[in-house]
């Protein structure tokens, strides 16, 4: 929800970025009453000497967007789903953050999904992602003593800026579908690349 394009932009080029302006976030052409899937593209992760080929997709976070990410997933069969949110969300201004989340859960345990044809619904009969990553973005404006700690000990996961999402992870897990926590600072390059590997490397 928040960070995506930021994100996508970095792993197509690493290195430190502008905020993203309003007018510069992403979109989608609309046909008719539809809204036009974005193309995946290629990228290239670099950590420590490994090296992984990716294919994303910057699929807007407005809930105008929200199906899109269930027709982008079941298209594409993506193994990997990442969902970014920043602080709001804790303090309670990111309703459509959680809001977004819950759908993405409710659309996965349940595979309500609004098929656009007979081939995509026969492929979402039976897709689960191997992973959803769970990322707290802008880490920068929230990591303090406490995160460090969890940080050096591996428990990312107990930090309360997740609190707000617990109820719809345990839904995840008792529903069969592995996941992730991490801390991310996207704008500035902060444990992109480390968190994506971890992802994949699951």
């Amino acid at each position: 929800m928040v960070g995506k394009t930021t994100l996508d932009r970095y792993m197509t080029t690493p290195g430190e970025m502008e905020e993203i302006p309003i007018d510069e976030r992403t979109d989608h052409f609309k046909i008719l009453t539809r809204y036009v899937l974005p193309r995946p593209t290629r990228k290239r992760l670099r950590y420590k000497g490994e090296r992984r080929v990716v294919h994303s997709a910057d699929v807007g976070g407005e809930d105008r967007f929200w199906n899109l990410w269930i027709d982008d997933m079941v298209a594409r069969q993506c193994e990997y789903v990442v969902f970014m949110f920043d602080d709001r969300a804790f303090a309670g201004q990111g309703i459509d953050q959680i809001g977004g989340f819950r759908f993405l859960v409710d659309s996965l345990i349940r595979r309500q999904y609004r098929y656009r044809n007979v081939k995509s619904w026969w492929k979402g009969k039976k897709y689960s992602p191997r992973l959803v990553l769970l990322v707290a973005n802008k880490a920068d404006r929230f990591f303090d003593k406490k995160a460090a700690q969890l940080w050096q000990e591996g428990r990312i996961g107990e930090h309360k800026i997740f609190d707000p999402f617990r109820d719809d992870l345990i839904r995840l897990q008792k529903a069969g579908i592995p996941t992730q926590r991490n801390f991310m600072a996207t704008r500035i390059g902060w444990n992109v690349e480390q968190a994506l590997m971890d992802m994949i490397d699951y």
